[in-house]
């Protein structure tokens, strides 16, 4: 399943890279459909990066920013992935500073 999303993303990211123009509806539905495939994975539990690179995903879509829309969307499902000790210290060090 996240094989063919990472593929989606890549497809789309290629479809856009000259123009953005009519494709945020695809962008949305791919950041919807991996958020989807996260939950189903983890049984409804999306943790607090996956929480943040979706939310990211999706402000950067609303502002017109497409391919960094699927990117934070591309982190989301890779991050979803990593073993408890990689995320554990990917989460913590990646947080923005308070």
């Amino acid at each position: 399943m996240y094989r063919n999303l990472l593929q989606a993303i890549a497809d789309c990211s290629s479809r856009i890279a000259d123009d953005y123009v009519g494709h945020e509806g695809e962008v949305a539905a791919l950041i919807d459909q991996c958020q989807q495939a996260i939950e189903d994975e983890l049984e409804g539990a999306l943790g607090p990066w996956e929480l943040r690179e979706l939310d990211y995903a999706r402000t950067a879509l609303r502002s017109g920013w497409l391919r960094l829309a699927l990117a934070a969307t591309e982190k989301a499902l890779v991050v979803s992935q990593l073993s408890p000790d990689e995320y554990a210290y990917g989460v913590n060090y990646s947080k923005p500073d308070a």
